[in-house]
């Protein structure tokens, strides 16, 4: 069965970490990950006890880069998609700037994002 969706952006915020996968949704497997728990990303980074939005956007950045590598920036031509309000309501408002940073910084690196918003883009900054 094919998934009309088939690449998906899943973040995972914490306090200390900012992880970022692009899972296939057709069997499940993560096609490319960016993290600040990698060695090679926090070594470049202040974050001290927490990340902020900067670190957001270098694991958008690294995961572009990544993506690029795969050949899959343009999704198999469907694009990636990232339902921004769901992930923001999954890591709480105060987590809107990193999640931003992180669909910011892919798109500003050429991968095609498709933004599944319901409600108008009320989370959407307004810039």
């Amino acid at each position: 069965m094919t998934v009309l969706k088939r690449y998906v952006l899943r973040l995972f915020i914490s306090l200390k970490y900012i992880t970022a996968n692009v899972v296939d949704r057709n069997n499940g497997r993560i096609i490319a990950t960016s993290s600040t728990v990698e060695h090679a990303i926090k070594s470049t980074l202040e974050c001290g006890r927490s990340c902020n939005a900067k670190a957001a956007a270098v694991v958008g950045e690294v995961l572009a880069m990544r993506l690029k590598v795969e050949g899959l920036e343009q999704g198999q031509g469907r694009g990636i998609h990232v339902d921004v309000n769901k992930e923001v309501e999954k890591k709480g408002f105060k987590n809107r700037t990193k999640v931003w940073a992180i669909v910011n910084a892919l798109k500003n690196n050429g991968v095609k994002l498709i933004l599944d918003d319901d409600d108008n883009g009320a989370s959407r900054p307004s810039y």
